[in-house]
């Protein structure tokens, strides 16, 4: 495919000398200490009762009850997992290694998350691009090390699938800790495209994994079908569609507008045929074809939470060497604040925080989520037009 993939050449024998410098040793001492003490709480309580379910042998998507501390603000009632079966088995560890202990399990659910920055910037490092963002910045911090969601770690899996010899397996194990890395199917399917072998490699590792843990562990799929159809159902998070929240109060998409919740899957049929016709021309155009293809499917999607964007950063970074524009990560850190994102990291601190938010729930905030997601949109698509980085087969 032209020029070559560089970027995992050499990666054990370089990687345990970078992890001994002092940049990266002062960025892993802060994001354990952010790490131990702050998370969503929202997002806290999902993992911790999907990880107490694996280890009563119950399925971690079918959610549960909490009491004490963990029922303040949002209730007792705790939705099931939304990531996949590796994230999920992973929560059961942690639960286990824990012992029940809210900040020390919220100090091991972390650790892979904080691996995941650290194998991100010496990636992007291997490319000559900027490291630090994946160390220092502030936006990166708050999805990651802080909030506690594995989006980097899909990340990384995917990037790795895209540029690195592990292909297909890799591929498989990042949708297997989220569905992330769908938003670059296009990306995978065009490199290994005179490949049908690794192509159907892919697709059986994942199903291997997915129905693995529920064959084995005796959790019920029911959930996860019906599952399926609830991801195109809410409306919010850094998206247009967030206006729905202004204008009927709700997270959810109206009946008139559910046909609209589609268009992010099409956005993915429509690339890919247009990467069959006009192929990647080498390795940088599979990364700009996975850049396009990441951007439409996020820019489309009904429902888009603020760590979702680190596969378009991660993309630009591999691409650019360096965020073309600080706007890309400033807008999405003003957002989390508007979206009342970064308070609530201080749930395991101060359980009462979600109640006294409420004060902010005004028509207001939600018009300036609204704007704020217009900005964001704005920012990218005119970096992305601008610099021609749509043009993947060049």
């Amino acid at each position: 495919m032209g020029k070559r993939f560089t970027y995992c050449q050499g990666f054990y024998g370089g990687m345990l000398a970078y992890v001994k410098s002092r940049e990266v040793l002062c960025s892993i001492l802060l994001q354990l200490g952010l790490a131990v003490f702050l998370a969503h709480g929202y997002d806290f309580r999902v993992n911790y009762v999907a990880g107490r379910n694996v280890v009563l042998g119950r399925s971690p998507y079918v959610g549960g009850v909490v009491e004490g501390v963990l029922a303040e603000g949002y209730g007792s009632h705790v939705q099931g997992l939304g990531e996949t079966p590796l994230w999920a088995l992973y929560t059961g560890l942690a639960y286990s290694l824990s012992s029940s202990s809210l900040f020390f399990f919220n100090t091991l659910l972390k650790i892979p998350v904080i691996a995941a920055n650290i194998f991100l910037s010496y990636l992007v490092m291997k490319r000559g691009g900027d490291r630090f963002f994946f160390l220092y910045n502030p936006y990166l911090l708050l999805v990651s090390s802080v909030w506690g969601k594995p989006d980097n770690i899909a990340v990384l899996l995917a990037l790795t699938a895209v540029g690195c010899g592990w292909g297909p397996l890799s591929a498989a194990a990042s949708l297997m800790v989220k569905p992330l890395a769908l938003a670059i199917a296009p990306s995978f399917i065009a490199l290994w495209r005179r490949s049908r072998d690794r192509i159907l490699y892919w697709l059986a590792s994942s199903a291997v994994m997915f129905f693995t843990p529920f064959l084995l562990l005796g959790w019920p799929l029911e959930n996860v079908v019906y599952g399926v159809f609830n991801w195109f159902k809410p409306a919010g998070g850094i998206s247009v569609f967030n206006f729905v929240e202004a204008v009927y109060g709700v997270s959810t998409l109206p009946q008139w507008l559910e046909p609209l919740s589609y268009l992010s899957a099409a956005s993915l049929a429509v690339v890919l045929l247009l990467a069959v016709k006009h192929p990647p021309a080498d390795a940088d155009g599979v990364l700009r074809l996975g850049l396009v293809s990441a951007s439409l499917f996020l820019s489309l999607r009904p429902w888009v939470s603020e760590q979702n964007l680190l596969i378009i950063h991660s993309l630009f970074l591999l691409v650019c060497g360096r965020l073309p524009s600080r706007l890309l990560w400033v807008v999405p850190l003003i957002f989390a604040a508007v979206n009342l994102a970064i308070p609530q990291q201080l749930y395991l601190l101060r359980p009462s925080i979600v109640e006294e938010l409420t004060i902010l729930n005004h028509p207001a905030r939600y018009w300036l989520k609204f704007a704020t997601s217009i900005a964001w949109l704005t920012v990218l698509w005119n970096i992305l037009i601008r610099k021609k980085l749509w043009k993947w087969w060049v």
